[in-house]
């Protein structure tokens, strides 16, 4: 039984260890201030005893002395005896001496040691005598106490005090041990069991006491919520760990197929340049394998004999990047691989560093640029020659007649500019098609390839059937000649196309480029003018550029001209303006009827006439440009006018020859559907001219516009009497008077009689007339009187901006 308690004891303590010290240093402690206390109480209770014993001696003697006295005059030795004794029962006095003055003594009481522990005190025994009413010492009384009775009392009372707070105290370690136990150590215990059992690979379910839970939040409490928020805090560190190293598998397994897709080669170093890895493309442009390569210096498998790039250069470049001193991109250079294969690569060189910055390795990216070159320099040549014929193009060719207008200015060189333009080229484009054309270009390249030779002059196609050469040698003869022999070959060649023969001609313009020069586009400028001047001199012919001679210059100018309209086309600098049409009879009213008329703004602003720029615009092939812009504009006026809800007008708007076909047809309905306008409200005019000239493709164009409501007016009738016999098969609604008939009418007979001519075939054809030129009020009765329906002129209106 006794080993079994023990051990249990043993338990026990080793359970509650902690708390037996505390309870162990508790007791000590508080029966040293128990004990403390005690003695202190203990101190003061027998100084009270004292000072009460000496007050109670000092009561007795005061009192006792009087009586003593008396007794002792009379010489009453009894009574004094039996006073003594009754000092004694007082529990106070323990012996009591009386000495008189003559010698004689009395005593009562137990005898007390000489060194005993007790308090004496001493009384003088005095009488006052009746008579003489003097005080007479008759002898002296010592009362004493003995102080062994205090002590032993005292010290019981310490005694049982002591025993009863080491009980008391002994009790409470008991009753603090036990509740210790069950409110604190059965808990810790429980949590030192699940602690000892965390394992952050498999956290345990949270923390709980088992106790009932009631609500409030104690220290054992607030241990265990901090025990599971810091299980919480694991739990999530865990999950976030796995979530790194999971991301981290990703990124080392996304590196890996990084580093294995990516077409660049990559190779990684040791610190001392020696070869760790090689990426599929790095083996690949080496032409040796990574298992081949590795261990070895960098430099050795990459730096073959022959190559730019070498050892000592390759060396340098990976020191300098490792200390930092420079950092190397985008370098070039030829290498030969293992396989010798030359190529050109694109080089980049960076230190791999450590969470320290330490140098840990190296990395280089080598770029193979050679197919990129490659196409660099295809491309470069594409910019500057022509795909269809290989000569030079125009941007290569105005390059070259700028470097050679810079030396011409020096005065020191002189060039001759030739520019040639195929006569027929347009024919044999349109009979045959663009294939043919394109067989015409090429041919045509070959021959002139054999009389310029690359040596004497440079020959380019600057588009279309335009060519171009520079010759090296100002000298105007030599270039006479070979402009001449280029005319004769020429002209002596044929085209041939599926079996249809075809003459080439060719009309040539030079210039000579000296110092007087300004720039290579005055240069191309003056060879313009000069062939232009040979096509208008009768084709299959030279004609050099002079600055003096009038027509030249003319066309010069028209040049110049026809370059501000293709900027006024680009830069929408054209504007609309119109002219009143007032109607003479009141039934030939209808509305307002404006003729919508343009003009062109320079650079600088300037309003430019029609009659500056529209016959450049014709020579050129232009006018169905500015017609399409003049239609657009106009309908757009008209559909914001619609949609404003104001008024509209009858526009009138002049087409050219140029414009009656199926391209400006289909415009024209697609501007009417988009914006959903009356078509009633156009009016296209076309001169009997561009009428007559295609008689087809004009009844085409206008039968189809007014089956959908538009109507026509033929422009300057008369001016031409074979237009009376096609006047019956158009279709027009309008005949516009010519105003060289309308501006005489008022003092010439024959031209009043063509006016009335006209307007009497227009009426009879159901067509309304319109004079022209109306610029006085004497015109304007002539012709009311006349019957013409309407009259324009600067009589009626001048013109102004539409807005």
């Amino acid at each position: 039984m006794q080993i079994p308690f023990l051990l249990r004891f043993q338990g026990a303590y080793q359970e509650n260890r902690l708390a037996a010290r505390l309870v162990l240093a508790t007791f000590v402690a508080g029966l040293a201030v128990c004990l403390s206390l005690t003695l202190f109480l203990l101190k003061r209770e027998y100084d009270r005893s004292l000072h009460q014993i000496r007050a109670d001696l000092m009561a007795i003697g005061k009192s006792t002395t009087p009586q003593l006295a008396a007794n002792l005059w009379l010489v009453n030795s009894d009574a004094v005896r039996t006073q003594l004794s009754s000092m004694l029962q007082t529990r106070v006095v323990d012996r009591v001496e009386l000495s008189e003055t003559d010698g004689a003594s009395y005593s009562a009481g137990r005898a007390l040691p000489p060194d005993g522990d007790y308090i004496t005190e001493t009384f003088q025994v005095a009488y006052l005598h009746p008579l003489t009413n003097k005080t007479v010492i008759l002898g002296e009384m010592r009362l004493m106490s003995s102080l062994g009775g205090l002590r032993s009392r005292l010290i019981e009372t310490f005694q049982s005090i002591l025993l009863i707070e080491g009980v008391g105290l002994g009790v409470a370690a008991l009753l603090f041990l036990g509740l210790y136990h069950r409110l604190i150590a059965r808990h810790l215990k429980h949590i030192t069991a699940y602690t000892r059992n965390f394992d952050y690979g498999n956290l345990p379910a949270p923390l709980a006491l088992s106790r009932k839970d009631s609500g409030k939040l104690d220290e054992l409490q607030t241990l265990v919520s901090a025990f599971n928020t810091m299980r919480g805090n694991l739990l999530q560190g865990v999950h976030e760990r796995d979530d790194a190293e999971r991301a981290l598998f990703l990124e080392k397994e996304l590196a890996e197929v990084t580093l294995i897709s990516i077409t660049d080669a990559i190779i990684t170093t040791t610190p001392d340049f020696r070869v760790k890895l090689l990426n599929p493309a790095a083996e690949k442009l080496i032409g040796q394998s990574h298992n081949d390569s590795r261990g070895q210096p960098v430099n050795a498998v990459l730096c073959s004999p022959g190559s730019e790039l070498t050892a000592e250069v390759l060396q340098a470049a990976m020191l300098a990047a490792r200390d930092g001193r420079q950092s190397l991109r985008g370098n070039k250079a030829r290498i030969i691989n293992r396989q010798g294969l030359r190529m050109t690569v694109e080089y980049a060189i960076a230190p791999i560093r450590d969470w320290d910055g330490d140098v840990v390795g190296m990395v280089l990216i080598l770029h193979d640029v050679s197919a990129a070159e490659a196409l660099t320099e295809k491309l470069a040549y594409q910019a500057n020659h022509d795909d269809l014929t290989g000569l030079i193009n125009r941007r290569g060719f105005e390059a070259q007649l700028n470097d050679a207008c810079r030396r011409a200015s020096s005065g020191t060189r002189s060039y001759v500019l030739m520019l040639l333009d195929l006569d027929q080229f347009k024919l044999v484009n349109d009979t045959c098609g663009h294939l043919a054309g394109d067989e015409l270009l090429r041919q045509v390249t070959e021959q002139l390839q054999v009389l310029v030779a690359p040596s004497f002059g440079l020959l380019g196609r600057l588009g279309g059937d335009e060519f171009g050469i520079l010759l090296a040698d100002g000298n105007r003869d030599h270039a006479r000649q070979l402009a001449q022999s280029i005319l004769h070959a020429l002209q002596q060649y044929r085209f041939v196309w599926e079996g249809r023969p075809f003459g080439v001609t060719v009309s040539i313009g030079l210039v000579l480029i000296d110092a007087a020069i300004v720039s290579p586009q005055e240069a191309m400028s003056q060879a313009d003018v000069a062939c232009f001047a040979a096509k208008d001199a009768g084709r299959n012919r030279l004609s050099w550029y002079a600055g003096g001679e009038d027509d030249l210059q003319e066309r010069h100018n028209e040049l110049q001209l026809l370059a501000t309209l293709r900027e006024a086309i680009e830069q929408d600098r054209f504007r609309l303006y119109f002219q009143k049409i007032e109607p003479l009879r009141p039934s030939a009213s209808g509305g307002t009827h404006l003729e919508i008329l343009l003009r062109m703004s320079d650079a600088q602003g300037r309003i430019i006439t029609p009659g500056a720029f529209i016959p450049a615009a014709e020579r050129y092939d232009m006018m169905a440009q500015v017609d399409g812009w003049v239609v657009a504009n106009s309908i757009a006026y008209l559909a914001e006018r619609q949609k404003e809800g104001r008024v509209l007008p009858h526009l009138a708007i002049n087409l050219s020859g140029k414009s009656l076909n199926r391209q400006t047809l289909s415009f024209i309905l697609q501007q009417l559907d988009s914006t959903r306008i009356p078509a009633s409200l156009i009016c296209f005019e076309i001169t009997e001219t561009s009428a007559i000239s295609n008689m087809k493709e004009s009844s085409i164009f206008i039968e189809t516009l007014r089956e959908r409501g538009c109507r026509f007016a033929l422009d300057d009738f008369g001016s031409g009497f074979s237009s009376f016999n096609y006047l019956k098969n158009l279709a027009v609604d309008y005949l516009k008077i010519d105003g060289s008939l309308v501006r005489d009418i008022a003092t010439d007979r024959v031209s009043r009689q063509m006016v009335i001519a006209v307007n009497d075939i227009g009426h009879s054809l159901g067509m309304r007339t319109i004079a022209e030129f109306v610029e006085n009020e004497e015109i304007r009765s002539h012709l009311a009187a006349i019957g013409v329906d309407f009259a324009q002129g600067y009589h009626i209106g001048k013109p102004e901006p539409l807005v």
